[in-house]
């Protein structure tokens, strides 16, 4: 199966949100309350953010196998407006809560929850569009 120069783009950007997602759990579980100024409760978010990522790192990666799978035109574009706004939850969302361990801002975060909710929506119209056959 070859795919499209989308789809690689999803996967490839999918990847390397996972690596991230490896590497902020396990600076969770590995003492990031000793280098972060909100101590503990950099724990807490550095879980959270990194729980919220992998999972969007997954839904991007099935997103861009359907994407290949759908007929062209609308469904396909959905599928791919799906991927793009789980890449925007993933660096809104989470950024704001690796940022908030460092008491950066975290203003962001709302925008990332409704990306993620406004791309499973996509997801679900790009389903029900590309039709059952």
């Amino acid at each position: 199966m070859f795919l499209s120069r989308n789809a690689v783009y999803l996967i490839v950007f999918a990847a390397l949100n996972g690596l991230i997602a490896v590497i902020t759990g396990s600076l969770a579980a590995h003492g990031i309350e000793d280098i972060a100024p909100v101590g503990e409760q950099a724990i807490s978010w550095f879980y959270d953010g990194s729980d919220f990522q992998m999972k969007m790192a997954f839904g991007i990666i099935l997103v861009a196998l359907l994407h290949d799978r759908v007929e062209e035109g609308r469904p396909r574009k959905l599928m791919l407006a799906t991927g793009v706004l789980f890449g925007v939850g993933i660096l809104c969302f989470s950024g704001a809560l690796y940022s908030l361990s460092f008491n950066g801002p975290g203003i962001l975060a709302p925008f990332g929850g409704l990306a993620g909710m406004l791309g499973f929506i996509c997801l679900a119209i790009g389903a029900i569009s590309s039709g059952a056959k």
